[in-house]
């Protein structure tokens, strides 16, 4: 005869939400500093005084973070990192990802050929496998040398850009030149994709939230002449992202938000690779819950449970903003294979909204009819 007793147990089952960090991104530049140690500066939209808490930062460098600022308007944060020219900033990205986690990295640092967007490949490739981090990187291209005697002109600067990423790869890494007379560009950019007034899945490009904030004159080459849209045009049609303005519309604008991914990729629009990263930074810790649980097995029954907790956040991504970020999961979006009695392998797809960047309207003359 069993002893009466009652046990109670209280289970987790991970239906809550996860942290996210979106549009949590973090800033990488040069100042003047000293010693060993480089601090980690949180900053937010209500930093009111970046001048003074960032003010070992170089002026072109504070004057991308503030461009950040402004544009992505509330509740902006950011994490920034003011290193000596002679650091290693790989090694300066790898400890601030020690104590915080970012979506994005901001590299202020000038790629004048290829070898620093190769090397942020790379960095973002080994934060994946040492700490599962899904992050994408913002590099920039040096400003146009205007020098009278010299410098460039705007076909030559546009040519030894696009020469810079041509044999690049990566849906994770975005490249912006540096055409506004501030220097900013890479802040105006950065702070358009970190506006919380939108999703992450919504596009630079949308021009509801406004034309782009701050001075926005171009820069000129060295005979003077002023950078065209023509020029802005080639630079985008190089795989960069670019600001723009449409002629008889006010304000200045962006293109969509190009990536380095290659011809044909699935990943070309910096919002399609945002939401797939969001969606796999949930997966990931959906699924570490379910390492050794045998409530997770190949029977069908088991298999049809998982597939619901598996796609609980795609379901709540499908819920954030208006439209979601994703349309909502359907049952073909999610498939699970059981390879061995060990080991099993879970194939999901998010599928992005329709989103117009080129709209054509055909009018037609309507004749009424004789009475």
């Amino acid at each position: 005869m069993a002893w009466p007793t009652v046990t109670i147990i209280i289970q987790n089952l991970m239906q809550g939400p996860i942290a996210t960090v979106d549009n949590h991104f973090l800033y990488v530049g040069y100042g003047t500093v000293t010693g060993e140690e480089r601090a980690l500066y949180m900053v937010d939209s209500t930093s009111d005084n970046l001048d003074e808490q960032l003010k070992d930062a170089n002026p072109d460098y504070l004057a991308n973070i503030k461009a950040a600022q402004l544009n992505a308007k509330q509740d902006w944060t950011a994490g920034v990192l003011i290193l000596d020219e002679g650091d290693n900033w790989q090694d300066a990205v790898k400890k601030a990802n020690e104590v915080a986690s970012f979506e994005g990295i901001v590299l202020h640092i000038p790629a004048t050929d290829k070898t620093l967007i190769e090397s942020a490949v790379a960095l973002r490739t080994e934060l994946k496998a040492t700490l599962g981090r899904e992050v994408f990187v913002i590099c920039r291209l040096p400003e146009i040398n205007d020098d009278p005697t010299a410098g460039q002109t705007w076909e030559q600067y546009i040519a030894a850009s696009i020469a810079i990423v041509t044999e690049v790869a990566s849906e994770y890494v975005t490249v912006v030149p540096t055409v506004h007379e501030d220097l900013d560009t890479q802040g105006k950019y950065a702070g358009r994709l970190a506006n919380g007034e939108v999703s992450i899945a919504d596009s630079p490009a949308r021009v509801m939230t406004g034309s782009v904030l701050g001075k926005t004159d171009f820069m000129t080459d060295k005979n003077g002449d002023s950078l065209q849209l023509a020029h802005l045009k080639a630079l985008e049609a190089g795989r960069l992202s670019v600001p723009m303005n449409y002629p008889d519309y006010p304000g200045q604008h962006w293109t969509t938000g190009n990536t380095l991914d290659v011809p044909g990729g699935d990943y070309q629009d910096i919002r399609h690779i945002r939401v797939a990263m969001k969606a796999a930074r949930f997966v990931r810790i959906r699924a570490i819950a379910r390492i050794g649980d045998r409530k997770f097995n190949s029977t069908p029954a088991s298999i049809e449970a998982a597939k619901v907790y598996f796609t609980q956040d795609l379901r709540r991504m499908a819920r954030t903003g208006n439209p979601g970020e994703i349309l909502p999961p359907e049952d073909e979006d999610i498939s699970i294979k059981w390879v061995t009695n060990e080991e099993v392998e879970i194939y999901m797809q998010v599928q992005p909204y329709d989103c117009p960047v080129k709209i054509k309207v055909y009018i037609s003359v309507k004749k009424g009819e004789l009475a």
